[in-house]
């Protein structure tokens, strides 16, 4: 008969090597649906440079090109591609390069916004309570999608509350 010793290790090792494998498989899950949600970019690309070859008739770039060269040719191509109509329920709320006077408004003095909310506001170009009291239904609609607040904008009342901000403000 096999030790009570030994069934325990085993039965310890073979707990201990099924997390791991779930660790494994949600780091996994998580990469590919990172990879997944990123812009397709490729057929823009492919689209741009057959044109650029048309038009200005030089020499195709070299296959090894390096990464920072890739990622600035990416940004200018995706700068020039044509935009697409946004879905007539949800619509992108009108957003700035940077900060107004290179200070953005305390974000966080809305109810319900704290840093993170407030940086992933900043990183789709919110930073001001005159940006956030213009917002309309569609505004918030997209913005839910985007960012992990659903049904809170309207719950703690945002737009009403940067309305009363920007007035004290101005």
């Amino acid at each position: 008969m096999i030790p009570l010793d030994h069934i325990i290790e085993v039965a310890l090792l073979v707990l201990a090597a099924y997390l791991g494998g779930c660790l494994i498989g949600y780091g996994a899950h998580l990469a590919v649906r990172a990879y997944k949600s990123r812009p397709q970019l490729a057929p823009a690309i492919a689209a741009r440079e057959e044109k650029s070859s048309k038009t200005t008739k030089t020499a195709p770039a070299p296959a090894t090109r390096s990464a920072a060269r890739r990622l600035a040719s990416a940004v200018e191509r995706e700068d020039t591609e044509p935009v697409q109509a946004p879905a007539s329920s949800q619509l992108r709320p009108p957003d700035l390069p940077a900060p107004r006077d290179g200070k953005a408004d305390n974000l966080r003095a809305i109810k319900g916004i704290g840093p993170k909310t407030e940086s992933a506001l900043n990183d789709l170009g919110i930073y001001h309570y005159d940006q956030i009291a213009a917002w309309t239904g569609a505004h918030i609609d997209w913005l839910e999608g985007r960012i992990a607040v659903k049904g809170r904008i309207r719950r703690e009342q945002w737009v009403e509350q940067a309305v009363l901000l920007a007035t004290a403000i101005a």
